[in-house]
């Protein structure tokens, strides 16, 4: 029986389910399986292939190709859940699908679940960010125009969001700087999303702002860095699997940073010569798939902040076929 395969980027493998309504003659059934890979890349928990657990794929079946417009009315999973245990490689599901004999399957998965909307043309879906407590690493996938095939199919996971993280270091000498709270404001935090078959997975619409006064705050261990002799030393915010927010994509305006901190020789960490709030503008823009770190340097009185924002992508897996094949409950 030949299998059809989903490899995702990122760190998946899937099976299929619940049987169509058409299928192949007994004997020549093509079953659909799903093999996965994530492209790598609060704190939010940053989705790589060794810590994603779960997704859920929306499909459609289609007489022409998605560059026709189809509608997508026929759905042929609705909102399929895959998951597994980690550290497991081995995925399940409800059900059993099979390629249907003619036409196209239209493929949209997310992770965390999105509710996706179809009006004309591709799926769309709305976000709003949530408070830094409870933000997580939105990704998705898209296959278009899948045909019966022996090979997996590969749904390659991107990052949706802009991930934000923070270091300081000191302007002087000896002292030592604690940082107690960060507190951003003025970043738009709602979303439309809309998938587009390309590579890059599809596109946000203009951010606008859920709430008036959202902010997003960091206030749980201090960070302290004592530069000594050394003023290259920085201390960071984050641990390597985390990021600090997870924010929506956006060209900043009046987008503040106030950082709550106090400085101190490191010979008398009582006698402190700064011990309270001073605030950043932000300029630039967050793009979508992007980390972004922002280098604080920190001064032992009252002078101005300066930081040195620096920009990097999150790396890529190479995408692979299933080589744990789904056990079907």
């Amino acid at each position: 029986m030949k299998k059809i395969l989903l490899a995702a980027v990122a760190a998946l493998a899937i099976v299929g389910c619940s049987q169509n309504e058409e299928i192949e003659k007994a004997g020549e059934k093509a079953e659909i399986n799903f093999g996965t890979v994530v492209k790598a890349g609060t704190k939010a928990a940053i989705t790589e292939t060794d810590n994603f657990a779960t997704f859920t794929v929306r499909a459609y079946k289609t007489e022409d190709k998605m560059v026709a417009a189809p509608a997508l009315s026929s759905v042929f999973m609705n909102d399929l859940l895959v998951e597994r245990t980690l550290p497991n490689t081995e995925w399940t599901h409800t059900g059993t699908f099979y390629w249907p004999l003619s036409g196209y399957v239209q493929f949209f998965a997310t992770s965390p679940k999105q509710a996706l909307k179809v009006t004309t043309g591709y799926p769309t879906f709305d976000y709003t960010i949530a408070t830094a407590d409870k933000q997580v690493d939105l990704v998705a996938a898209n296959v278009i125009d899948a045909e019966k095939t022996e090979n997996a199919v590969d749904l390659a996971f991107q990052h949706l969001l802009t991930q934000i993280n923070f270091s300081i270091k000191g302007d002087t000498e000896d002292f030592t700087y604690t940082v107690t709270k960060l507190e951003l404001k003025g970043a738009k935090d709602k979303s439309t999303f809309t998938f587009d078959g390309s590579n890059t997975i599809g596109s946000w619409g203009t951010p606008t702002v859920s709430a008036a006064n959202v902010s997003y705050i960091y206030d749980e261990a201090s960070v302290t860095v004592a530069p000594v002799k050394d003023l290259d030393l920085k201390s960071d915010f984050e641990t390597t699997d985390n990021a600090l927010f997870m924010l929506m994509p956006q060209t900043l305006t009046d987008v503040t940073l106030e950082i709550t901190y106090s400085a101190a020789p490191t010979s008398d960490l009582t006698a402190k010569t700064f011990d309270g709030v001073k605030t950043v503008n932000l300029t630039g823009a967050w793009e979508m798939g992007k980390s972004i770190r922002y280098t604080l340097k920190l001064t032992s009185d009252a002078a101005d902040i300066t930081f040195n924002p620096s920009v990097s992508g999150w790396g890529d897996e190479t995408p692979g076929t299933n080589t744990n094949p789904v056990t079907k409950p």
